[in-house]
C-alpha cells in the first residue's frame, strides 16, 4: 500500500478524521471550566510548543521519542526505554503524553530527559515538534495514533515503531471502507504485536513487517517484582492477618466487598486504592465503611487507632505495586465497564488469587488467566462471596493458585528483547 501523499487532504476519510479530532479538542476547551481532566489537558497546551522549543534548544542531541497515551502505556514502554537509554546514552529521551492523568503522574519521572504533553494535533504543530525534537527514532506504545505526527515523522525520514500493539477485527483499520485509518499503520517501519491474532490481522491488509513480540508489560511487572521494596506501614497494618487489596477500584468493587461484610472479618484486613483518590472519593469510601476505615494520611500520630482498623484507604498515588507485595488476594477495578479493566499483571507477578469484573474482551491477559482458572470473573455478589470464603479457608488452594500465577507471568517475559534486537539490526543508532 502506498503511503498517503502530500495531497492527503484529497484522500477519502481525511476530512472525517480532521473534523472529529478538531471537534474533540474544541469540546475539551468548552468543558474545561467544569471538568478537572479537561482543564488539565487544555491548560497543558498553553505556550506548549514554545516551552518545548526553549527546553530542547538547550541540548544539541538528537532524541529518541516515546509517545504514550497515558500511565499504563508509559509503564508498557518503560522496559524498552530503560534498555535503549543504557545502550545509547548519546540520545535525549523524550516522552509525550496525551492523557492528563499520565502526564501529571510522570512529569517528574527520572528516566526520561523530558516529559511533555503532546501538542494538540495539526499539521503545523506536528512539523514543528518533529523539527524541534530531531528524532532519530520514534516509538509509539500500543495505540493513540495521530496522523499529522506520523506523517511528519515519515516526511522527516525518522523511523517510527509501534510496540505492544493489540488489534481486533472490529477496528476501523481492518474495514474495507476505511482506507485513511488503515493507512495510519503504514507510517510505521515495524509493528510489534502482543499476540498472533494481531499479526494475522496485519497480514490481511498486507502490512509488513508485523512482528510477534509479546507484551512488554510482562517485562515491566517482572522487574517490579524484583525491585519492589516492602512498605512498613502496610506490614504494620496487616500484622499477622490476611490482606485483600482493591487495586484501582471504583464504587462497584468497593460495594461488593462492603456487602460481603469483609470489614468485619477478624482474620482479614483490606486495603483500598481507588483509581481516582480525590478528596470526594476518599470521603465516599470512608462513609461506606464507617468506623472500620482509616486513610493512609491519618496514620502518623494515630498508630494505636490505625492498628485497630480493618480498612486502609490509600489517598496517595504511586504505591500500589509495592502494596501488592503484601497482598494475599486482589480485586482489580474497572472490570464492570468496557475497556475499563486496570492492570492485573502488577498483582499477578507477586502471585495471588485475583478477581475482577466480567468485561474483559479487550484484555487478553485477563481472558487467559480466567481460562486457566487462575482468576475469577465476578458477575454477581454471590460469586465474590463464594470465591473469597473458599480462599480464606483453603490454604493449599490459595498457595497453588499463587505459585501458578507467578510462574505464568515469568513465562510471558521477553518482548523487550525482541524489540531491541530488531532496532539494533535494522536502525543504525
Amino acid at each position: 500500500m502506498n503511503l498517503i501523499s502530500d495531497k492527503y487532504w484529497l484522500k477519502p476519510g481525511y476530512w472525517w478524521y480532521f473534523i472529529s479530532t478538531q471537534s474533540f479538542f474544541l469540546l475539551a476547551k468548552l468543558i474545561s471550566p467544569f471538568n478537572t481532566r479537561a482543564k488539565l489537558l487544555v491548560n497543558g497546551q498553553i505556550n506548549l510548543i514554545q516551552t518545548i522549543l526553549e527546553n530542547e534548544s538547550k541540548s544539541n542531541k538528537s532524541s529518541i521519542w516515546f509517545h504514550v497515551s497515558s500511565l499504563g502505556e508509559f509503564e508498557q514502554g518503560k522496559p524498552v526505554m530503560e534498555a535503549l537509554k543504557k545502550a545509547h546514552p548519546q540520545y535525549r529521551f523524550v516522552v509525550t503524553f496525551f492523557s492528563p492523568s499520565g502526564y501529571e503522574n510522570k512529569k517528574n519521572d527520572p528516566l526520561p530527559d523530558a516529559v511533555y504533553y503532546l501538542p494538540f494535533e495539526n499539521k503545523k504543530n506536528a512539523e514543528l515538534l518533529v523539527k524541534i525534537l530531531k528524532p532519530k527514532l520514534a516509538i509509539w506504545v500500543k495505540y493513540d495514533l495521530w496522523f499529522h505526527y506520523l506523517h511528519a515523522l515519515k516526511m522527516n525520514n525518522s523511523p517510527a515503531l509501534l510496540i505492544a500493539a493489540l488489534f481486533r477485527p472490529q477496528q476501523r483499520f481492518f474495514k474495507p471502507n476505511a482506507p485513511f485509518q488503515r493507512n495510519l499503520l503504514f507510517h510505521f517501519n515495524a509493528i510489534f504485536c502482543q499476540n498472533e491474532s494481531s499479526v494475522n490481522l496485519l497480514k490481511q491488509i498486507e502490512y509488513q513487517p508485523s512482528i510477534l513480540s509479546g507484551d512488554t508489560r510482562y517485562d515491566r511487572v517482572f522487574e517490579t517484582l524484583k525491585r519492589a521494596s516492602s512498605l512498613n506501614v502496610i506490614e504494620q497494618f496487616k500484622g499477622n492477618k490476611l490482606l485483600l487489596v482493591l487495586g484501582s477500584s471504583y464504587a462497584q468493587e468497593e460495594e461488593i466487598v462492603f456487602n460481603a461484610n469483609l470489614h468485619q472479618t477478624t482474620n482479614l484486613k483490606i486495603v483500598i486504592a481507588p483509581h481516582f483518590p480525590s478528596e470526594k472519593r476518599i470521603k465516599e469510601i470512608k462513609n461506606r465503611f464507617g468506623e472500620a476505615a482509616i486513610s493512609l494520611s491519618e496514620y502518623e500520630g494515630n498508630e494505636t487507632q490505625f492498628h485497630a482498623k480493618n480498612v486502609l484507604i490509600i489517598d496517595q498515588i504511586g504505591l500500589l505495586s509495592r502494596i501488592y507485595k503484601h497482598a494475599d488476594f486482589a480485586f482489580i477495578g474497572g472490570g464492570y465497564w468496557e475497556n475499563g479493566l486496570h492492570n492485573i499483571l502488577e498483582a499477578a507477578c507477586f502471585g495471588m488469587p485475583i478477581c475482577f469484573g466480567p468485561k474483559i474482551a479487550r484484555f487478553p491477559e485477563a481472558f487467559e488467566l480466567s481460562e486457566l482458572q487462575l482468576c475469577k470473573l465476578i458477575h454477581y455478589q454471590s460469586e465474590f462471596d463464594k470465591w473469597i470464603k473458599e480462599l480464606l479457608t483453603q490454604i493449599d488452594k490459595r498457595k497453588i493458585i499463587s505459585e501458578q500465577t507467578r510462574t505464568w507471568v515469568q513465562q510471558k517475559t521477553g518482548a523487550t528483547q525482541v524489540v531491541l534486537n530488531w532496532i539494533e539490526k535494522e536502525i543504525k543508532l
